[in-house]
């Protein structure tokens, strides 16, 4: 149960409310009141609406607003690392620059912060830092929660230019070959199973999730056939299986000879290492490893491996991260002449999915089949 006490601070004794949850932590805090019954006044409606149930009062600082709807919104789901880390990103940046209260927050003071902001980010995480902020507000507003949304109207003015489309992915055929034959050479099982992660991240455009949460069950041999239909989540303190995305991301993903061949041998590899060191593959996962303590690589030891690998060959873009392979053999796909359905089908999109994720890719084939149509012979 929540408390309120009221009490005169300082040498011009003025009132002040405050109120607190049962283990003490402050809710709610404002002082400057002549009277008690001033104090009364405000705290009183507050303190009753948090009886009723609602945490939200105008008095809470916009980090508070934020763990909230971050608690309420967000980590009810089951997060990927990347996603959980950029909340967190965006949490530690709304503590550094609005740690005071709602109701004191004026448009013109929050402009000014995201002036200040855009200085040293890029405009597309100055918009989603300011949507998430907008969103907490909203949340506010709908448990009647009487503040402004000063979040509206802002203009969100950038100096640090986005990540470019160009870099997220490999461009040129022959990169793509080059990096998938330096990953099948670095493929030694009992010194790290990331490069078998990477190297069959190009050869299928599956999500990261996807690909470890795979098990030998999930690998038909015979038909080369892979089944995906669900993801193993490696945010902090979770380390589990999670449903898919989507119905969608339910599906079959051909393999060709050469991954077969490189899967068979990982199995094999990995059974008498296993053996070797007395160690159960718990949930028979395809790239669980014995050095690891939750049995798979996570995002970060894998996007940092794959950089580096990147760098060593001399293959830009060098910051290029897991994502990446998969838009990777999108590109592939596209410009080898899949059909737009099937591409969307092997990757885990609607096809209206498909040409909006990778849009600018269509056009690039689009240009091309222009040009060729351009050369043809002229008929008189």
């Amino acid at each position: 149960m929540a408390t309120i006490r009221y009490r005169q601070r300082g040498v011009k004794k003025l009132w002040h409310y405050e109120i607190r949850d049962e283990s003490g932590k402050s809710l709610a805090y404002q002082g400057g009141f002549k009277t008690k019954r001033m104090a009364q006044l405000v705290g009183s409606p507050i303190f009753q609406e948090i009886q009723n149930g609602s945490k939200l009062n105008p008095e809470m600082t916009l980090p508070n607003l934020y763990a909230y709807w971050l608690d309420v919104k967000i980590n009810s789901k089951n997060l990927e690392i990347a996603t959980f880390r950029k909340y967190s990103y965006y949490k530690n940046v709304i503590q550094e620059n609005f740690d005071i209260p709602i109701k004191n927050i004026k448009t013109s003071q929050y402009q000014q912060k995201m002036n200040e902001l855009g200085e040293k980010v890029s405009y597309d995480v100055l918009q989603r830092i300011n949507s998430v902020i907008h969103k907490s507000i909203q949340l506010a507003k709908s448990d009647k929660v009487l503040v402004d949304d000063f979040t509206l109207g802002v203009d969100l003015n950038t100096q640090k230019k986005s990540k470019l489309i160009e870099d997220k992915y490999l461009h040129s055929t022959s990169d793509i070959m080059k990096l998938q034959g330096e990953l099948r050479q670095r493929l030694n099982y009992k010194k790290s199973v990331v490069p078998y992660v990477l190297y069959f991240l190009l050869s299928t455009g599956m999500r990261y999730g996807e690909m470890i949460a795979l098990t030998w069950n999930d690998i038909n041999f015979e038909d080369e056939i892979i089944h995906t239909y669900r993801r193993f989540n490696t945010s902090p303190k979770i380390w589990k299986f999670v449903a898919p995305k989507t119905n969608i991301s339910i599906r079959d993903i051909p393999l060709n000879k050469n991954d077969i061949k490189v899967l068979k041998g990982l199995k094999k590899v990995q059974e008498l290492s296993n053996a070797e060191l007395e160690i159960k593959n718990k949930y028979n996962l395809v790239f669980q490893h014995y050095g690891l303590s939750h049995d798979v690589p996570s995002t970060v030891s894998s996007n940092k491996a794959l950089r580096n690998i990147l760098e060593d060959m001399k293959i830009r873009p060098y910051n290029l991260s897991v994502y990446g392979l998969r838009h990777t053999r999108a590109s592939y796909l596209i410009h080898s002449g899949i059909p737009v359905d099937i591409c969307a089908k092997v990757l885990g999109h609607t096809v209206l999915q498909f040409e909006k994720t990778y849009r600018h890719l269509l056009v690039e084939k689009r240009d091309e089949g222009f040009d060729a149509i351009r050369k043809l012979k002229i008929l008189l």
